[in-house]
């Protein structure tokens, strides 16, 4: 019998007894790649697999690595919070602890938190900071980094596998849209209750995992880069850049318009007023000409635009707060490509009649959670939140 015939096996028991895992496995695409470094490997919306490094491997035992592999992705440990140029062999390192930790209790392929001498039970973020520092950093298929000391070693006398490590990160990468992906699959299984075998802990784990957002800075850098797009016109008066006049070159609308409405209400404090216009002010470092900003509470108080940004602002209004008057004047004026609107979010759901890009932040970590029970359901909607001081979520 062959491995992909193995994983088939596995992949139809799951069918029967663990619908989340099935459903989250079909969305990726399995593939076999022989120079992996490591029996499995998640990322790019595939699962690789290494047929030689699981050919002595039993149905039980290539269950085991699948399973953790799926569980990574629950996890969406491969699609969400991959800082900006990762110690790759840290962050799979920190994954496998945090599965250990919190999901995975019996597997013993995967170290727990003591195995590296660490405090257990903490988050994915806690362990890859505290691995950042004493793992070697792997360039991309070019082995050790010259400024890496050699791998210590753990208690056992064991060496640390750094490298294989490195290499079964080397896919992962930011993706919004998989992870939101993901995500309704494990909503999907609150709604029916189809857990299948996962453990209460597990659960407890997946579950929180859905309250963790992508990172702000990166939202803000993603929601302008759709709005530019929306400015793409196809010409064949100008050449593309890569096929010359073989195919249409690009030409863009002269400006990006971008439409932000601030909550000015009584709950929302000068702190929060600060935040909001400190972020509003880095869109013009992304190459976005102007912002139009109007401040509300239960209605429209105020209109003005920044062309650049601005040291302070005056703000008026302090009453109660209503989101529909921002929302209609957004679907009312064509011209504005995006919205984003700060908030605490204490106030009822708008009605939203049109497939416009909305993009809320929220004050914190538990107004987002609050929000995010009407949010998720708003057309268009996307939302995070500005961090405080604390601790995130374990998964």
């Amino acid at each position: 019998m062959s491995v992909k015939e193995a994983i088939g096996r596995v992949v139809d028991k799951w069918f029967l007894y663990e619908p989340l895992v099935f459903n989250v496995y079909c969305t990726h695409k399995l593939e076999e790649n022989p120079e992996i470094k490591t029996p499995f490997r998640t990322g790019k919306r595939r699962i690789e697999y290494n047929p030689a490094l699981l050919e002595n491997r039993s149905d039980s035992e290539i269950e085991a690595a699948l399973f953790a592999e799926v569980a990574r992705i629950l996890l969406k440990h491969p699609y969400q919070r991959v800082p900006q140029n990762p110690n790759r062999a840290a962050l799979k390192t920190a994954s496998d602890v945090t599965l250990r930790e919190h999901c995975l209790h019996d597997n013993n392929k995967l170290h727990d938190a003591a195995h590296y001498n660490l405090t257990p039970r903490l988050s994915y973020e806690e362990y890859y900071k505290k691995l950042y520092y004493i793992c070697p950093n792997f360039s991309s298929g070019n082995g050790q980094d010259e400024s890496s000391s050699l791998a210590p070693t753990l208690k056992d006398g064991e060496t640390w596998e750094y490298e294989a490590a490195a290499n079964a990160s080397e896919l992962w990468d930011e993706d919004e849209e998989m992870a939101d992906s993901v995500n309704q699959q494990i909503l999907k299984a609150q709604q029916t209750n189809q857990w299948g075998s996962l453990s209460g802990s597990f659960k407890e784990t997946v579950t929180a995992s859905l309250k963790i957002p992508m990172d702000y800075r990166r939202i803000l850098s993603q929601f302008r880069a759709c709005i530019i797009s929306q400015r793409r016109q196809l010409t064949r008066m100008k050449p593309s850049r890569r096929y010359d006049f073989d195919y249409m070159g690009s030409k863009f609308e002269p400006k990006t318009r971008l439409l932000v409405a601030v909550d000015v209400s009584g709950s929302i404090s000068s702190d929060d007023l600060q935040n909001f216009f400190s972020i509003i002010n880095r869109f013009f470092s992304y190459g976005v000409e102007s912002v139009h900003v109007i401040a509300f509470d239960s209605e429209i108080k105020q209109e003005f635009d920044l062309k650049k940004a601005a040291k302070s602002v005056q703000v008026v209004g302090r009453g109660g707060t209503d989101f529909q008057d921002p929302i209609n004047y957004y679907e009312s004026h064509s011209e504005y490509q995006g919205m984003i609107i700060f908030t605490d979010g204490y106030a009822p759901a708008p009605k939203i009649t049109k497939p416009k890009q909305v993009l809320w932040i929220l004050t914190g970590k538990d107004q987002y959670e609050c929000a995010m029970d009407w949010i998720k359901n708003l057309p268009s909607s996307k939302a995070t939140w500005i961090p405080k001081v604390g601790k995130r979520n374990a998964g």
